[in-house]
């Protein structure tokens, strides 16, 4: 037997096996390899440091202890990703996301049909590609719990995502659900769905807004940023930088909001609880779909209120051309690709009366 003073390497019929002692048991390990000069001399140069080094640091426990709730594993997690630069939306998924769901559920009682039902749910709010960036992050927490011999198999595997999403094809809303949900929204949420529904602004570009931006004497929202990710940038292009004009309907939404954050001493139109600028606007979701759950509205992503915008403003005779501008499209063109399908028929309701010659 090769010998270390905490880690031990032995041949098992032809194979390399490791051996250490966790609380006065033993704990034998293949690793998966033959037993050769060459394998040894690798187990010793990196698979035994890296043993011992958890032992002291307490990453490697009995098998036999009993396995400890999601939330353990989701910080162990975290933690092998501090060096990285992705770093701070790992940690925004799995504390913001994964663990308010399963973090107060001991491992080895998550089931697949879990997180099967909880996937499911989240589709209805998130893309399939969002959704498989959870599902890598849930993944590689439960293959630490494998790792510590706390479960055997990943309740991940195999759980299959849809190509396309359709809750997230363009959905507008009607101007009597429109009415319906600003009726029955209360506060900040209220000013800020009225923005929505009457700039077509993007929500990263609304929660990005400061006071300053507001200008009332002159009627016009000033659109220079984004929050996206926890950070301000510039807006989704160079033609999303623009000015929207502010229709006589929004004024009192926004000297609403205004004033609620001038008696905070806040300069941001819209921050969270604790007085602090937005991660992005998926944290709107749960108070969106309460909302439309209790207007009896079908549910759909919250994005459909720059498309509900875009077609009101098309309907009510703004020339495309503004209409676009407002939106901050690239030209008008890409606007009515956009919308097309649902202004086909629009031409018919020109008046008659008119003399073209």
């Amino acid at each position: 037997m090769i010998e270390n003073p905490k880690v031990s390497l032995f041949n098992r019929k032809g194979r390399l096996y490791v051996q250490y002692y966790i609380n006065g048991r033993c704990v034998q390990k293949s690793l998966k390899r033959d037993y050769t000069k060459e394998n040894v001399k690798l187990a010793k140069k990196y698979v035994i440091p890296e043993i011992e080094r958890k032992i002291l640091l307490g990453e490697i426990q009995d098998s036999k202890f009993k396995p400890k709730e999601f939330k353990h594993y989701a910080e162990l997690y975290l933690k092998q990703k501090e060096s990285l630069k992705t770093w701070k939306e790992f940690n925004n998924m799995v504390s913001n996301q994964l663990i308010p769901v399963f973090g107060s559920y001991t491992i080895d009682k998550i089931s697949k049909g879990f997180i099967k039902q909880w996937v499911d749910e989240r589709l209805k709010e998130v893309s399939p590609i969002r959704m498989q960036k959870f599902l890598g992050i849930l993944k590689a927490i439960f293959e630490i719990a494998i790792d510590y011999e706390h479960i055997k198999e990943n309740p991940c595997d195999r759980i299959k995502l849809p190509k396309h999403n359709p809750i997230r094809q363009m959905y507008p809303f009607s101007k009597e659900e429109v009415t319906l949900i600003l009726n029955n929204a209360d506060g900040w949420f209220k000013n800020y769905l009225a923005i929505a529904f009457m700039t077509g602004m993007r929500p990263g570009e609304i929660i990005a807004l400061t006071i300053d931006d507001i200008d009332l004497e002159n009627k016009t929202i000033n659109v220079d940023k984004r929050i996206k990710k926890g950070e301000i940038g510039t807006p989704k292009t160079k033609h999303s930088i623009r000015k929207v004009p502010i229709m006589d309907e929004l004024i009192p939404y926004l000297k609403n909001q205004i004033e609620t954050q001038k008696q905070k001493g806040l300069d941001l139109l819209f921050t969270t609880i604790n007085n602090r600028m937005y991660y992005d606007s998926d944290k709107f979701h749960p108070f969106w779909y309460r909302l439309l759950d209790k207007c009896g509205i079908e549910r759909r992503v919250m994005y459909n209120t720059r498309h509900t915008f875009a077609l009101n403003a098309i309907r009510a005779g703004i020339n495309i051309l503004d209409v676009s501008q407002i939106l901050g499209h690239k030209d008008s063109y890409e606007t009515l690709s956009t919308y097309a399908k649902y202004i086909k028929n629009e031409h018919l309701k020109i008046k008659r009366d008119i003399k073209l010659y």
